[in-house]
Formats: structure tokens, C-alpha cells, sequence
């Protein structure tokens, strides 16, 4: 093909290819000016009563637009009723728009919670022009005030109460909004050291649950509630008060409200103390004292006192419980009163006092299975008298305390010593028994146990003995392999993580390395340090403290080799 030829082709490819993209994109013009997607939805909308998001979607062109889908998308916050909570968008398929024609669709909307919010609803359709193959999409956005909470709920609570008192919350709702709605029901979530003792009117489910029926605009009522709270002095708690509208078939939170109340200082406190350091971390075999202090903070004197002290976890040797209380053997509770301690028959105003135990942590841990771990300490006591003073609306004088410790986790490490290791699948060659000037091989296993806690960044570490180096020879079930430092005849083992009851359930970690000795004449007649004591650091996952463990060298006349014997180790001329 002659070279002009060649031109006026690619100058007709380069026509058309221009005119066609130039004809797509003024079609992607006109369809997009042809198409208009707009929304209807009001300015202004209550939370908790539905609302209708129209949208529109007219074809102006003049040609037949194919496969038209729409999408809704809502912010958080807002729900398509009678869709679950967590659904933020929806589709329809409204198939083929004809030239001119209108397509029309509604939801039903619900907004979410009581605070005053601006919302922004999105829509966007998809479609395909009937003369140009390819997809071509408009968006458009809406907004909407959320004004509050059409049904509203306020709760009255104590800002602090005394442990064990008496109180009352009340729950206030009201129909704030121009619609009725046919199904509310009113929960409350209480605190777990919360205790129920009535209300009125009674609970449709449970202790916390009414069903309030229908509520016409305007309609309001109250929940009463009574009951107590158990907590240490100054802690804080939440009451949660949620109000259900059911729509649909499907029920949806549309008003709540949380109020904290506060455990003051009570007539009757209590603490619980040891006698070891405040970051005192125990560990197996432990001997550990626990006091109880207690101290009358009113004006009158409190009679009968008695005390109360739970003892759980399983790291706990009852058989070593040493104290004046009497030990409850169901619950493992430890009980103070006249008859053993007869100072508490009265604590008069103002005053304290104080009952200990004694008791020691077993020296092994109790692992069975995988999940036997991160061992916990827990002492729960209580103080009370049935001595009530007028400030103090309840049946008895109480006071609570709680103290948790942590049990550390430990390891173990094992160095052991080979001269025949066959199972260990490296031979070792040389002289047996050691010959002056002449190497001998050894392997050394590292093995390690590991008990009740996961431990994180494990690494093991031993210098070696004179005249012996590191072949380079290794291998590990876990971790990297051990590897050597010629500068300083340190070996090191970088284990990493290591799950709590490795070796306990299942095979250990364990790491082998083989060494090299060459005895000098100075050595003749006596056995051989083949490696320095073993040394492992770990942290401690479940106590963030840091544990380590060491074993004894290596001598090449104690080694674990049943074959050899230790007389054999001693180096010959």
C-alpha cells in the first residue's frame, strides 16, 4: 500500500473515531438535560413519625430510555419503614421511560432519635439510551430538619444514692407530635447492681418492659420504679429509657434518654486491702493477706456488724485459709460476726475496724483445657448492720468493696545436651570422649513450657563455653530459628508469641542447635562447659508485666544423652 493510501485511511479512522466520541459525548449531554430527577419531601419532619420521600424521574428527550433503576440512599439516622435499622438504601427497577413520560415513586421514611439534626437524602438513577449503548447515570440530593423527638421520654433519677437505699426513678413520656401511634412500649435498662423492687404501674415483661398500647397526640403518662443499688463508694452508673414504635410489622427505637446516678459515700464503708504493694502481680504459691477495713461514717453507733468476704478463683487453697471467720463452704464466703469476732457487736460513731485472712495461692496452675488461662484473683466483701439511721432510707447499714488481682502467668525453660541425637535428625561427628585438639559435635534443645498466660516477644538466650562455637546447624517448631553471634559466643532464639498451656496441652516449643568443642590440653582431665546458663524473657499478655526464667548449663559431663555416661565427658590427652 503506497504511502498516500496509507494516509487517507488513517485520516478516515481518525474522522470517525473523533466524530463518534464527539456524537456519545453531545448525546451524554443532551440525555443528561433530557432527564430530570427531582425529590419532594418536607422541610420540617418529627423524629419517630413517618414522613413520604416522593421522587420524580421524567424523560424530556426524544428517544426511549432502557433498563432505568433508581436508587435511595439515606443517612444515618434515618429508616425505610418497615425495612431493618441497618438498611441505608434501597433500588426499584423501573424499566423503560418512554419519550416524554413521567415515572413516579414513594417511600416511607422514619427519622431516629430526639437531637435536632439536619439530613441529606441522595438519589440516583441508571440508564441506557435507546440509540447509544452505554450507562449513563443522574444524581440529585434532598434536605430535611429533624425538629426532635415525636414521642419523647425524660427520666427523674437520685444524682446519688446510698448502697443497699431504697429510691425511685420516674420515666415521663409524651406524644409530642401531631400523629397517633398505635404500639409503644417503654424499656429500661438498668445497671447490673441494680435490684427491682416495684413499680407502678407493673411490668408487661419481665421487670423493664411496658407496653404503653396506642398514644394519641398529646397524650402523656409515667412509669414509676423502686429499687436499690450495690456499688463501691463514687462509682457511677447509667439508666437507659428507650420508647418502641412499632410500624409496619417491625419495631423501631425512635426516642431515648440515659441519666448516671452516683453511689455516695456510704454510713457503712468498706475496703479491701493486702499486704503487698498496689502493683503487686501474684503468681503460684503465693501466700497473700487480705484486710477488711470498716468504718461507721455517722452519728450513731451501728450494732451487731457483720461481715461478708467471697473468695473465687481457682487459684485460691481453701485448705490454707487461716482467719477468725468462719468459712462458708458452699460459696466459698468467709463470715465475721459476734459469735467469732465479738468488737462488732457495736461500732460507735465515727469509728472503724478491721477483720483479715490469710491464704496461699496453689503452686501449680489448674490447666485442663485451652481455655484454663489468665487466672483472676476476687475478693467481694460486705459490711452491713441492721442499725439504720434517719438520713438513710433502706431495711439495713451496709457497704460493699471488691478487689481483683491478676494472677502472673510463668514459663519454664529446660537446656538440654546431646552427643548421639538421632530423633533430632543431625549427626553429630568427633571424638567420644572428648580428645584435646579434636572436635566434637553436640546438639543442645531448648525446650520451653509455657502455663497459664499468652506471652508476647519470648526470646531465649545463653552465652556459649570456651573453645566451643556455633555450627549454624538449627531447627524449631515455633518462631525463628536460633541463630549465633561469633563476636560474643551468644546464641539466641527469637520464639515470638507463645499461647498459654504450650506444653502443658500438647507438645512444647522447642528449638535445636547444634555446637562444636575443640578442648584445649588446659582442659584435659575435667569436663567441658558446653553452654552458659539459659535464659527466656517474655511479656506477660494478661498482666502487661514482663516474666522470666533460667536454667543451669550445659556441662559435656551432665548431658541427657542416656547413651553416653558422665565420666566419658572429662577430656582425654
Amino acid at each position: 500500500m503506497s504511502l498516500k493510501a496509507v494516509f487517507i485511511t488513517f485520516s478516515i479512522l481518525l474522522i470517525l473515531i473523533i466524530g463518534g466520541g464527539g456524537a456519545y459525548l453531545w448525546y451524554q449531554s443532551r440525555g443528561a438535560r433530557g432527564l430530570e430527577l427531582a425529590l419532594t419531601l418536607p422541610d420540617e419532619v418529627s423524629a419517630g413519625v413517618p414522613f413520604i420521600l416522593g421522587v420524580s424521574a421524567s424523560n424530556d428527550s426524544s428517544s426511549v430510555l432502557k433498563n432505568v433503576e433508581l436508587i435511595v440512599e439515606l443517612p444515618e439516622g434515618v429508616v425505610f419503614v418497615g425495612s431493618a435499622p441497618d438498611k441505608n438504601f434501597s433500588s426499584k427497577t423501573i424499566g423503560n421511560l418512554g419519550a416524554g413520560s413521567l415515572a413516579e415513586e414513594t417511600f416511607e421514611l422514619l427519622a431516629l432519635g430526639s437531637e435536632q439534626s439536619v439530613k441529606e437524602v441522595r438519589a440516583s438513577i441508571t440508564y441506557v439510551p435507546e440509540s447509544i449503548q452505554s450507562k449513563f447515570e443522574k444524581e440529585t440530593t434532598g434536605t430535611f430538619t429533624v425538629l426532635g423527638g415525636g414521642l419523647a421520654i425524660d427520666l427523674s433519677i437520685p444524682e446519688q444514692v446510698f448502697g443497699g437505699e431504697e429510691f425511685e426513678m420516674i420515666a415521663t413520656y409524651h406524644n409530642l407530635s401531631d400523629s397517633d401511634f398505635e404500639d409503644v412500649r417503654l424499656r429500661i435498662a438498668y445497671p447490673p447492681s441494680f435490684t427491682f423492687k416495684s413499680s407502678s404501674p407493673k411490668p408487661d415483661s419481665g421487670n423493664n418492659s411496658w407496653n404503653l398500647g396506642g398514644l394519641p397526640s398529646g397524650a402523656d403518662g409515667e412509669i414509676k420504679m423502686r429499687g436499690s443499688m450495690i456499688g463501691a463508694d463514687g462509682s457511677f452508673f447509667d439508666v437507659k429509657a428507650t420508647l418502641e414504635a412499632r410500624f409496619l410489622g417491625r419495631s423501631y427505637v425512635v426516642s431515648e434518654r440515659s441519666a448516671s446516678i452516683a453511689i455516695a459515700r456510704s454510713p457503712l464503708s468498706l475496703e479491701i486491702q493486702t499486704d503487698r504493694p498496689a502493683d503487686y502481680t501474684p503468681v503460684a504459691g503465693d501466700t497473700i493477706t487480705y484486710t477488711l477495713r470498716f468504718a461507721n461514717n455517722t452519728d450513731v453507733g451501728l450494732s451487731n456488724v457483720s461481715l461478708r468476704a467471697q473468695l473465687v478463683g481457682v487459684m485460691f487453697d481453701f485448705a490454707t485459709l487461716s482467719t477468725v471467720g468462719s468459712l462458708r463452704a458452699s460459696d466459698n464466703t468467709i463470715v465475721w460476726n459476734v459469735s467469732n469476732t465479738p468488737t462488732l457487736s457495736l461500732l460507735s460513731p465515727a469509728s472503724s475496724g478491721e477483720v483479715n485472712f490469710r491464704i496461699t495461692l496453689k503452686d501449680t496452675y489448674p490447666i485442663k483445657k485451652l481455655s484454663d488461662k489468665n487466672f483472676m484473683l476476687k475478693v467481694s466483701g460486705v459490711v452491713e448492720s441492721p442499725t439504720v439511721p434517719q438520713s438513710v432510707s433502706a431495711d439495713k447499714t451496709m457497704g460493699i468493696a471488691t478487689l481483683e488481682t491478676k494472677v502472673s502467668g510463668a514459663m519454664k525453660i529446660d537446656a538440654r545436651g546431646f552427643f548421639r541425637d538421632a530423633s533430632a535428625g543431625i549427626l553429630n561427628k568427633g571424638p567420644w570422649p572428648l580428645q584435646a585438639g579434636k572436635a566434637t559435635n553436640f546438639t543442645i534443645h531448648w525446650v520451653l513450657t509455657n502455663f497459664s498466660t499468652d506471652l508476647e516477644n519470648v526470646e531465649v538466650h545463653a552465652f556459649l563455653g570456651s573453645n566451643v562455637r556455633f555450627t549454624g546447624v538449627a531447627k524449631t517448631n515455633v518462631g525463628a530459628i536460633p541463630t549465633g553471634n561469633e563476636g560474643t559466643q551468644e546464641v539466641i532464639w527469637n520464639v515470638g508469641n507463645l499461647n498459654a498451656g504450650k506444653g502443658i496441652l500438647g507438645a512444647p516449643a522447642e528449638a535445636i542447635f547444634q555446637i562444636e568443642v575443640t578442648p584445649s590440653v588446659n582442659q584435659v582431665g575435667s569436663g567441658i562447659v558446653l553452654l552458659q546458663p539459659s535464659a527466656v524473657k517474655a511479656g506477660d499478655a494478661w498482666t502487661g508485666g514482663n516474666l522470666s526464667a533460667t536454667d543451669l548449663e550445659v556441662k559435656s559431663t551432665m548431658l541427657d544423652d542416656p547413651t553416653v555416661t558422665a565420666n566419658e565427658g572429662t577430656v582425654l590427652p
